[in-house]
């Protein structure tokens, strides 16, 4: 089932989202890979698999296509997982040409990846010594020595440490006039350029068709897919994605209201009426399952159950 800290990330940007009034205005942004034997024969995965080279890719699109200037792709030197080759430093330097090159207020749709989310006067934790908690304290105007016992210490930080992280990437924005909207764990159907990937990798495996098969020539054909990708591409998957959102939030609303539906009624005639309900039996029951296991005390549900033989 699903962690309880992801739904209620999920339910954090869609409620932001939904907010969103012009959707022309919408960066999204990712990095991805692309392998330099990368063909129609291969198979794709989200990890990088066999010998050979490969870059690394990173660009931002919006609406009206991908962001002029954008593209970055870094020729890879290891065999791994691609994210432990991006770092802060080259990701927040890039980061500063995308918003040289947007020429409106934007809001910034990304991911949380590690290289992505660098802490402005991030807190010390437990594992932390004393004389780093104390210098965060002090640093923070609270005030705290080295004969103060750790657990004190932990204390003091936990009643002055800011409740939300805040980042430089979002600092870094907000400076320039633009937003980030972070993403949810696991939820890339809210990035549109995912569907965008997809499109650049189906056209450099088209084309890559004889050797030799290396990073230069990937390199080539990455530049000529990013300019086969038009600003009507980018339209569609942009109203997808605006779509899906808009289409979960409102399942949240719906939810809302059966909930509230469900205590009110409750103690009611088991006769009663439910050719009102917004829900066929097949989504009420997925809906009560979850409540089960979030809410598992929650007896009205259960007693719903019991009555619909679930």
């Amino acid at each position: 089932m699903e962690r309880g800290d992801i739904a209620i990330a999920r339910y954090t940007f869609l409620e932001l989202a939904k907010e969103i009034e012009n959707w022309d205005n919408v960066v999204f942004i990712d990095e991805t890979w692309l392998n330099a034997n990368h063909t129609v024969t291969k198979m794709w995965t989200d990890r990088w698999e066999g010998k050979g080279e490969r870059l690394i890719i990173c660009h931002a699109g919006n609406s009206k296509g991908f962001i002029p200037n954008c593209l970055l792709a870094l020729k890879s030197k290891k065999t791994n997982e691609y994210h432990e080759e991006m770092n802060s430093e080259k990701f927040e330097g890039w980061f500063m040409t995308l918003i040289e090159n947007l020429k409106e207020p934007s809001i910034i749709i990304m991911d949380n990846a590690k290289y992505h989310s660098r802490q402005v006067n991030k807190p010390p934790t437990s594992q932390d010594n004393k004389a780093t908690i104390v210098e965060w304290l002090n640093n923070n105007n609270v005030p705290a020595d080295m004969t103060m016992l750790k657990e004190k210490l932990l204390i003091l930080l936990r009643e002055h440490k800011p409740p939300t992280p805040t980042y430089y990437l979002d600092e870094m924005a907000k400076a320039h006039g633009h937003r980030v909207l972070r993403l949810p764990p696991y939820h890339c159907q809210y990035n549109a350029i995912k569907l965008i990937w997809a499109q650049v990798k189906g056209f450099a495996a088209k084309n890559n068709t004889s050797p030799p098969l290396t990073a230069n020539k990937m390199l080539t054909l990455l530049q000529t897919a990013c300019h086969h990708v038009t600003g009507e591409n980018w339209a569609k998957v942009v109203e997808k994605t605006k779509n899906t959102i808009v289409e979960d939030w409102e399942r949240y609303v719906r939810i809302d209201r059966w909930k509230n539906q469900l205590i009110i009624n409750v103690g009611e005639s088991d006769t009663a009426s439910d050719s009102d309900s917004d829900f066929s039996d097949s989504e009420l029951k997925k809906i009560l399952f979850k409540f089960c296991f979030i809410l598992p005390n929650n007896h009205c549900v259960k007693h719903t159950f019991n009555k619909m033989h679930l």
